[in-house]
């Protein structure tokens, strides 16, 4: 007896039926390169012969043998009783033979090509996988048969449970088994009322059973219902109370009797079968039954709702390689937790499959457009990226994704997968760790995306990013007092680009630490530029992000940047937003603290539209806030957005911070915040970004208020 890859037990070794000695070897070598024995036969006559002594857990066909096809094979087999699982191979290239091999019940239909051995040991598996969990599913069934035949001699005699109630006098009775059934001793309570009956049926189901027995009454008709009870024996059971009315010489009901039947197990051993049938015995998730119902119901939903659906395919890349290193059991150990992170990163209106080994298929519905899917997809390999720690072992898994969308790339489910199929193969011959879609459309732009990233890991060295400058303004002198340094790229191709273009991917792609230390060096280099040249000292503002944020040793980086450019730490700012600080309160705090301690000054950007509360606030070693310019904008048009930046200039005098409004426009608006006691200034108003040559001119000239 050997186990698979996929703990599989196999009792019998597999039948390979080939004419051919040197293949059939071929196979069986890689076989047991995956533990499993076989048995070689050379032609079909051999094959039937040994099976009339032996037995199989599975046979590897060949169609076309010396005395017969493969087809007359397997109709010989067919008369030998339940035959075993079958896969058919072939060196016919020829889809007519493989619709009608699957028809004769093929678990799977080989080509034999170059890739035909790579590709063998997941066919067999899973083949071997799929038996297994029909054997189970008969024997449940079985067991099931076994279990109503049992009820069903039970019903036969007065050892069920039955009962009595009289409309008239109201007095109910029980037989001994029926308080058995509810797990009380015969004769306890000594007197039955319905209050008491509905008081032990579970609340969920008292409506239903109510509706039930009063409709019956009322129209002197039997009734049959299933519901919940509260026993004292087993705790909640399920029974089956079947009842009939016994009408007065009035035609009103006088009377009903009925039985009550315990099938807790039937309902048990139901549910036991609906979970093999559509459930992966090892994660839990759907499995590929269960996802074809799925599918329908998706591409129903979306043709009916005028909606695009995607299918995501993903296949761990090399998942065999850590079975054959680390063993099964971690294995398995490695997909539940893979299982578990693709979970966090799908909608609950989405589907979730497992369709066996390192392989999975998402459903996602009512999907607003094609690229949104691109997005779902890199998420799901970054999340991957993160290392998986198993029994003391650190494992690093990537994934390769292909992406079909309804109804441009299919309209069945057949369609959908097999092209998403076909785009995940084509991420792994790029290299994989990589999203492909069918589309060619869709292709494109991902390729643009790939590109952009690409060409961003060059654009340092090329000296692409440049930096523009806008002042920030004391609104009662005109005197610039500071200044914000801006990210742009100069692309090649593209032109001028804002950071809304390509920050996201500096984000995503591990970018914007060397992106952001490159922002800071050169902000503090021609701020120091500018002191020597003989202009008042400003100081100037950088934008963190939260990647840089949570970054080891920012201080130490800020600190070495600082001691190359001789730039002093007062006139270097950090700003950062409040989301930003309020995701790990406790270590940012200590991180704000070395910081400050440097003597570089900190802010907190686009005040107001996060979450942070005075009670935190209050322990951010922080010299300024910001009035983002989303309440800026209608400041003098919106009651709401006045009172909003009143309060947080109240906010920042009560906490002795300095303020500084974003965005301001128009001279209304200066003069709102200046009467408010808002002295500090930003925005078209005053100046828009400059380059480094422009804003040396504007320092020159002076800011016209």
């Amino acid at each position: 007896m050997t186990e698979t890859r996929q703990n599989i037990t196999i009792t019998a070794p597999i039948l390979i039926i080939e004419d051919d000695s040197g293949f059939a070897e071929l196979i069986a070598s890689t076989l047991r390169d995956e533990g499993l024995s076989s048995y070689c036969a050379g032609n079909g006559r051999e094959a039937l012969e040994w099976l009339d002594n032996s037995s199989t857990s599975l046979i590897i066909l060949d169609y076309t043998l010396p005395d017969m096809t493969g087809a007359s094979f397997i109709e010989q087999l067919k008369g030998l009783g339940d035959p075993p699982p079958f896969i058919m191979v072939t060196g016919r290239d020829d889809a007519s033979l493989a619709v009608r091999m699957m028809k004769t019940g093929a678990c799977d239909y080989l080509l034999k090509d170059t890739t035909f051995l790579d590709r063998l040991p997941t066919v067999v598996v899973r083949a071997l996988h799929e038996a297994e969990t029909r054997e189970r599913l008969k024997q449940a069934e079985l067991s099931l048969h076994q279990s109503e035949a049992r009820l069903v001699r039970a019903q036969k005699i007065a050892g069920m449970g039955s009962w009595e109630w009289d409309i008239r006098s109201g007095e109910i009775y029980w037989s001994d088994e029926l308080y058995r059934i509810f797990g009380l001793v015969p004769g306890t309570p000594e007197k039955i009322s319905v209050e008491w009956v509905f008081a032990v049926i579970n609340p969920a189901d008292l409506p239903a059973f109510k509706k039930a027995i009063f409709k019956s009454v009322k129209n002197c008709q039997p009734f049959n219902i299933i519901y919940r009870i509260d026993s004292r024996r087993d705790g909640e059971i399920v029974v089956n109370s079947q009842g009939e009315v016994e009408p007065d010489e009035n035609g009103k009901a006088r009377l009903v009797s009925g039985t009550t039947l315990d099938i807790t197990d039937r309902i048990k051993a139901e549910s036991e079968i609906r979970q093999l049938i559509n459930y992966d015995t090892l994660t839990g998730l759907p499995n590929r039954n269960l996802l074809h119902d799925r599918l329908k119901l998706a591409i129903a939903q979306s043709a009916r709702e005028q909606h695009l659906m995607a299918v995501l395919i993903l296949d761990l890349d090399r998942f065999k390689r850590i079975n054959d290193t680390l063993g099964h059991r971690a294995g398995d150990k490695l997909l539940l937790a893979v299982a578990q992170r693709l979970s966090a990163c799908v909608r609950d209106s989405d589907t979730l499959a497992r369709l066996g080994g390192g392989e999975f298929v998402i459903l996602q519905t009512n999907v607003g457009h094609e690229a949104a899917n691109s997005t779902v997809a890199q998420k799901i390999l970054a999340i991957l990226a993160e290392p998986v720690y198993v029994d003391g072992h650190e494992i690093y898994t990537t994934g390769s994704i292909g992406i079909a969308v309804y109804p441009m790339d299919g309209e069945d489910g057949h369609a959908l997968l097999k092209h998403a199929d076909l785009a995940m193969y084509q991420a792994k011959e790029q290299d994989r760790n990589n999203v492909q879609f069918f589309s060619r459309e869709m292709n494109i732009k991902v390729l643009e995306r790939m590109m952009l990233e690409n060409s961003m890991r060059k654009a340092i060295e090329r000296e692409e990013f440049f930096l523009m400058y806008q002042p920030q303004v004391d609104a009662r002198s005109g005197q610039i007092v500071g200044m914000e340094a801006l990210l742009r790229w100069n692309h090649p191709d593209l032109g001028v680009l804002a950071p809304d273009k390509f920050i996201y991917l500096a984000e995503e792609s591990g970018m914007i630490i060397p992106l952001g230390e490159w922002v800071i060096r050169e902000a503090c280099r021609q701020n120091k530029n500018w002191q020597e040249q003989g202009f008042p000292p400003l100081r100037v503002a950088v934008n963190l992000s939260g990647r840089q944020f949570s970054q080891q040793r920012l201080d130490e980086a800020v600190a070495a940047i600082l001691m190359e450019t001789g730039l002093e730490p007062e006139w270097l700012e950090l700003e950062l937003t409040e989301s930003i600080l309020m995701k790990n309160v406790e270590a940012n705090i200590q991180l704000l603290r070395k910081l400050k301690e440097m003597g570089v000054s900190l802010s907190i950007d686009d005040f107001g539209t996060g979450y942070s509360s005075i009670s935190y606030l209050k322990h951010f070693p922080i010299s300024r806030l910001k009035i983002d310019r989303y309440f800026v904008r209608d400041i003098t048009t919106n009651p709401d957005d006045a009172a909003i930046a009143e309060i947080i200039i109240a906010m920042a005098q009560a906490l002795k911070l300095n303020v500084t409004a974003e965005g301001v426009e128009t001279r209304a608006q200066m003069e709102f915040l200046s009467f408010h006691n808002c002295i500090e200034m930003q925005g078209y108003l005053f100046s828009r970004p400059l380059r480094a040559d422009d804003f040396t001119q504007l320092m020159r000239d002076g800011v016209r208020i």
